[in-house]
């Protein structure tokens, strides 16, 4: 019998595709998604394959048409108007139509998003997972193509068609026998095909869902357990890549300490701390170049900040006397100042602000914070002169009030005359803005 392919048309073609799209990306979420909420692994990649060769590949080899096909009157034929074999339609259905590529970008999208919020990863080498990503974009690029083609040419053929000898037309491509007997006998074998086929899906999708069961139940481990090792093996793959990160050394203890095993988390401990030990040696050291080369307030507030996260004050210290410089202001004093005492270098404070207040007796909190700092050292009686004066100049001052009040309790308050003499010297102060 001879056969002349037709190529159906274009929009029923399209409808077609978009109704077998449409199952198998159902089919494949339910693939993905049953495994992942009974045992927590999951193989996208065997889901896809087995939903594409269960939807598409087996019917189309013995039935010349999937779901869509069947739904829009179409048959999918070689030359001669029989069904493509095996091998060529893998090809067109897996490759040819890009179905396969996509797979393993939406694999390498999913792993991706697992490892970032510690649930899980790809367990495929990372170098092979970058071929194969750059592989398959590829590939899913040359299918967009090869679908634009098919409206440029007359039969109407996409390029998967062109490489696997296909035809898409309208069914059915060879009419069913005309003879009663041999009618019979085709209808029977028909049945028989579509039986064979029944039970090929049910075993086929059973083994989709089963494999993970297989996988996960072969080690002894329960979904919980699975999980919370997927977890912890994704936070060790982070912290691996940055072991000088806070947040990830501070969670991934926090698994170990939860799982009872100390002496990991002690390893992560000292890891981190050798990994921030040589990063902040690298940034002390560019920060100390940039500070010679600009002695700016930024960059030396940049290494003192630095080295106080270290613990060396005195270092920082040095550091600041450095940016201010042999001729300091009185307000740059009195922040130096204010930094020691904080920093719990009282008697080197003390002598910062005394500067400060012997340049200008009304530099702001200076009096406060020189009287504070005294009063910390014991030296009461000091102390209480220098608050009296900050009251002075700002008699809402409640850190100078309160610290008054305790050196009053222990030494006891100035007399009048003293606190009149007090009173006339901060009037001189002020107006004459302080002493030339």
């Amino acid at each position: 019998m001879n056969f002349t392919p037709r190529p159906a048309p274009l929009p029923k073609r399209v409808v077609a595709g978009l109704i077998d799209a449409a199952f198998i990306v159902v089919l494949s979420g339910i693939a993905f998604a049953v495994p992942l909420f009974t045992r927590g692994i999951v193989l996208p990649m065997w889901g896809v394959l087995a939903v594409m060769v269960g939807y598409a590949v087996v019917p189309l080899a013995f039935l010349k048409r999937t779901l869509g096909l069947h739904i829009m009157g179409l048959e999918l034929v070689g030359k001669q108007g029989h069904a493509i074999d095996l091998a060529n339609l893998l090809f067109r259905e897996l490759l040819g139509r890009g179905f396969f590529p996509a797979a393993w970008l939406f694999t390498i999208i999913t792993s991706l998003v697992a490892f970032r919020y510690g649930v899980g990863g790809s367990a495929t080498p990372p170098y092979l997972a970058g071929v194969m990503t750059v592989a398959s974009a590829g590939a899913l690029c040359i299918a967009a193509i090869g679908h634009v083609i098919a409206l440029g040419r007359p039969d109407q053929r996409t390029l998967a068609d062109l490489v696997a000898k296909s035809f898409v037309v309208e069914g059915p491509a060879l009419p069913p026998p005309s003879d009663l007997e041999e009618f019979d006998e085709w209808k029977a074998h028909r049945l028989h095909v579509v039986i064979r086929i029944a039970v090929f899906e049910v075993v086929l999708m059973s083994s989709v869902l089963a494999l993970p069961w297989l996988l996960s139940s072969s080690s002894g481990e329960s979904t919980q357990g699975k999980v919370a090792r997927l977890k912890l093996e994704a936070l060790e793959s982070k912290f691996k890549a940055d072991p000088g990160s806070e947040s990830l050394a501070a969670d991934l203890q926090r698994e170990y300490y939860n799982l009872g095993r100390e002496a990991d988390a002690q390893r992560v401990f000292e890891q981190h701390r050798h990994a921030r030990t040589l990063k902040e040696v690298g940034r002390e050291q560019m920060l100390r170049e940039r500070l010679a080369q600009d002695n700016s307030r930024e960059n030396a507030e940049a290494l003192i900040d630095l080295l106080e996260r270290q613990d060396r004050v005195e270092d920082a210290s040095a550091v600041y006397r450095q940016w201010l410089g042999p001729t300091p202001q009185a307000s740059q004093l009195a922040g130096f100042g204010n930094w020691l005492a904080t920093n719990n270098l009282t008697e080197e404070a003390v002598v910062e602000l005394d500067r400060a207040t012997t340049m200008d007796p009304l530099v702001p909190l200076g009096q406060t914070l020189l009287g504070v700092s005294l009063q910390r050292l014991g030296r009461l009686e000091e102390a209480r002169e220098h608050l009296e004066l900050a009251l002075l100049d700002d008699p809402q001052d409640e850190d100078a009030e309160e610290a008054l009040r305790y050196v009053e309790g222990k030494v006891g308050r100035l007399n009048a005359k003293e606190r009149a003499a007090l009173k006339q010297r901060f009037e001189h102060w002020k107006n004459d803005a302080g002493p030339k």
